[in-house]
């Protein structure tokens, strides 16, 4: 699943792995393509519905009757997410390695250096595109994201962790201070959901190791990343 030029001679025992896991991040499902909400949208954009983002904040009345609607439809968390972990000094460095696993079973690999648009609308573009051909490139054709069918248990085969750690509110209280000291022998995976409501489904959370929560309330999945990043990097 993982292309070979993310890995290939590199000593990831030395690197931090971050996936944004159950994103909600998909194109707009053949059942809702046709609802008004969803067709007006696309006639505004100028494209197909089936070529447009899911996004609530569109397609709240199309998404009533979709298998758990409220946690899908949120492409703006996937982009301050990225935005946050990718401008970090540890991802800057070489240091952290950035995956998405999206709601419907699809595998984001990020490359090294990536900067991505801090515009959501140019975000929006560039997802579209990563959907629709499987890969965005450079002008000089270095691949910067890439697509593929995979389920997170996949991915965590892949990237063959010594540690998966998730990340949530429902886990055993700790800081992230504590979070990164205890997890940070070897290769360690961060799992953090990159959706708006609720937890890990029950499958994800088989695959963790252990699960904390670093703080009392609730935190958005931008706050957890850079809280947790920023350990990352004072542990390195």
């Amino acid at each position: 699943m993982i292309n070979s030029y993310y890995y290939a001679g590199q000593p990831h025992a030395t690197k931090f792995t971050l996936v944004l896991a159950e994103a909600a991040l998909e194109m707009v499902p053949a059942e809702i393509a046709g609802h008004p909400a969803v067709s007006s949208r696309a006639r505004r954009l100028g494209a197909k519905a089936s070529e447009t983002l899911l996004d609530r904040s569109y397609h709240h009345a199309a998404m009533k009757n979709l298998d758990e609607s409220w946690k899908r439809g949120r492409p703006d968390i996937v982009h301050f997410a990225l935005v946050e972990a990718l401008a970090t000094p540890l991802f800057i460095n070489n240091k952290l390695d950035v995956f998405v696993h999206t709601y419907g079973d699809k595998v984001i690999s990020i490359a090294e250096g990536l900067r991505i648009p801090k515009s959501f609308f140019r975000f929006e573009g560039v997802m579209t595109s990563l959907f629709r051909d499987g890969a965005v490139k450079s002008d000089d054709g270095k691949v910067l994201l890439e697509m593929q069918d995979g389920t997170l248990e996949e991915l965590i085969r892949d990237l063959e962790p010594d540690r998966v750690v998730g990340l949530s509110s429902a886990g055993v209280q700790s800081s992230a201070q504590q979070v990164v000291a205890k997890n940070r022998a070897g290769h360690c995976a961060f799992v953090v959901g990159a959706f708006p409501k609720g937890h890990f489904s029950e499958k994800t959370t088989q695959l963790f190791n252990c699960t904390y929560s670093i703080q009392d309330i609730g935190l958005e999945t931008h706050v957890v990343i850079a809280r947790i990043l920023y350990e990352c990097e004072k542990a390195t």
